[in-house]
């Protein structure tokens, strides 16, 4: 998936009915079948998705897939993905930081 589409609601989702999915294909019990599933969401970083020959950044994709007037989606989710990972890094970096003065 491209970079942005997943939160952590959204991601858990997926892996749940990606599950059911995979159940009800085998037409066994869940307790049996589930944990045989194994789902790996996994986005791919902006500019490193392609098609046709080129590369497709996430506000080219959503505009071709919803029309261009919702271009500014794709813009606003990298904005979000990335703020959000900015955050992560900086909290890991201070954890770090912390417990090297211990």
């Amino acid at each position: 998936m491209p970079e942005g589409q997943y939160n952590e609601v959204s991601r858990r989702a997926l892996v749940k009915d990606v599950t059911d999915a995979v159940v009800r294909a085998d037409g066994g019990k869940y307790e049996d079948v589930a944990s045989r599933v194994w789902v790996f969401p996994t986005e791919i970083p902006d500019g490193q998705w392609g098609s046709r020959g080129v590369i497709r950044p996430l506000p080219d994709i959503q505009a071709f897939i919803a029309g261009e007037h919702e271009r500014e989606v794709g813009v606003e989710r990298l904005k979000r993905r990335r703020r959000v990972k900015a955050l992560e890094f900086l909290e890991g970096a201070l954890d770090a930081a912390r417990k090297g003065t211990d």
